[in-house]
C-alpha cells in the first residue's frame, strides 16, 4: 500500500549502481513525497532537487532527496533541467532515512505536467504510462557500427555495463581492518560531504571514462568527479621521490594488447564507503585487456597489503564496451 507524505522534494545527486553514498540509511519501505519545487540542483554524481513541504501540522519543511542516476545518465536519456519547473508540484517515490530527517532517497519523479522520469536502473514506472526511463548504454542502438573499423584501441571512451554485470570481488580483510571500521561516521564522511574520491574506490563506479594517449603518460579521465589519472609509460619512472596522493603513483606498460599499471603511494582515507581504512602500503595492480575488435575492455584489479588483506585481494574483476558515449566531464557539487 502507497504511503502519501507531503513534503518538499530535494532530489540531489544520482548515483552510480556501485553506490557513491552508502544506501544502508534508507528504509526499505516505499514512500511518496509531493511538494513545490524550490531548487535543482544539476550536478554530479547525483542530480538533485529541493522541494518545500507542508507537514501535517501545517509547517513548511525542506526535504533532500537524492536520486539514483547521474548526471550524464539523466543527460543521455533526454533528460535535461530545464524539464523541472521552480514552483511546480512534483513527487517523488523512493525511501526516507532511517539516521537523517527530511532525507529522501527517489527512483521515481513526476512532473507537474504527468511525465514520470524513471531514475534507476530494473525501476518499473510507478505513476505513469507516460515515462522517461534511465539511459541503459549497452543497449545496441547506442553502440558504433564497428569499432574495430574505428581502430583507435583502448584510447577511446569506455562506458559501464548495466548493473555491474559480471562483476567479481574478494576482500579478505584482516580482523584490524574490520575492527577499525568502528570509528566510520555514516553521516559525516566524504560520500556525504561529495569529495572527490581517491584509488582504488575510484575504479569502482559505473560512469563512463576515457584513456587519452600523451607518449610517455597516458591521460585516464574519469567522468564522476572529473578526475584526471597520469599513468606513466616510461620505464625508468620512478615513485621514490614523490609524494602520496589521492589517485595515487601509476606506472604502466604493454604486455600485447594488455595495459598493466601499478599504482602505490595512495594516502586516501578510505578503501569504501563503510569505513574500512586505506593503508598506504597497499599496492594496486590493473589489468586492462583489449577485445580482438576492439569493443571490449577487460579490466581485472589485484591488490596485496598485509596491513589490509590477510592474501591477495581482487578489487574488481569487470568489463567495460565502446559505445561512442562522451564523458561528460563536471566536478561533483551540491
Amino acid at each position: 500500500m502507497r504511503i502519501l507524505v507531503i513534503a518538499l522534494l530535494l532530489l540531489v545527486f544520482p548515483v552510480a549502481a556501485s553506490a557513491h553514498h552508502s544506501r544502508s540509511h534508507y528504509s526499505e519501505e516505499v514512500r511518496e513525497l509531493e511538494g513545490e519545487l524550490v531548487a535543482v540542483h544539476w550536478v554530479n554524481p547525483h542530480v538533485g532537487f529541493t522541494v518545500k513541504v507542508i507537514s501535517q501540522s501545517g509547517q513548511e519543511e525542506f526535504w533532500r532527496v537524492e536520486g539514483v542516476s547521474s548526471l550524464g545518465g539523466m543527460q543521455k536519456a533526454g533528460v535535461t533541467s530545464d524539464m523541472f519547473a521552480i514552483g511546480e508540484r512534483v513527487r517523488a517515490a523512493g525511501s526516507v532515512s532511517v539516521r537523517r530527517a527530511k532525507d529522501f532517497l527517489a527512483t521515481n519523479f513526476l512532473l507537474a505536467n504527468g511525465t514520470e522520469i524513471v531514475l534507476g536502473r530494473n525501476v518499473e514506472p510507478y505513476w505513469s504510462e507516460q515515462y522517461i526511463e534511465r539511459h541503459d548504454p549497452t543497449v545496441a542502438e547506442n553502440a558504433p557500427i564497428d569499432a574495430g573499423t574505428e581502430n583507435r584501441g583502448i584510447f577511446r571512451v569506455w562506458s559501464g555495463v548495466a548493473d555491474g554485470v559480471g562483476q567479481t570481488t574478494h576482500f579478505p580483510f584482516t580482523e584490524a581492518a574490520i575492527a577499525a571500521r568502528a570509528a566510520w561516521n555514516p553521516i559525516d564522511n566524504f560520500a556525504e560531504r561529495c569529495e572527490a574520491e581517491g584509488m582504488p574506490r575510484i575504479m569502482r563506479n559505473p560512469h563512463p571514462f576515457e584513456f587519452v594517449d600523451h607518449g610517455t603518460e597516458i591521460a585516464m579521465i574519469s567522468e564522476l568527479y572529473d578526475l584526471v589519472r597520469t599513468i606513466r609509460m616510461d620505464p625508468t619512472a620512478s615513485p621514490l621521490d614523490e609524494p602520496a596522493s589521492p589517485l595515487g603513483y601509476s606506472t604502466g606498460r604493454w604486455d600485447g594488447k594488455t595495459l598493466i599499471v601499478t599504482t602505490t603511494h595512495i594516502n586516501w582515507s578510505y578503501f569504501d564507503n563503510i569505513g574500512t581504512p586505506l593503508s598506504e602500503t597497499l599496492t594496486i595492480v590493473e589489468k586492462f585487456s583489449l577485445s580482438d575488435d576492439q569493443s571490449r575492455l577487460d579490466f581485472r584489479m589485484t591488490a596485496v597489503d598485509p596491513a589490509m588483506f590477510t592474501g591477495p585481494a581482487v578489487l574488481l574483476e569487470y568489463y567495460w564496451l565502446a559505445l561512442g558515449e562522451t564523458v561528460e566531464r563536471q566536478p561533483c557539487g551540491n
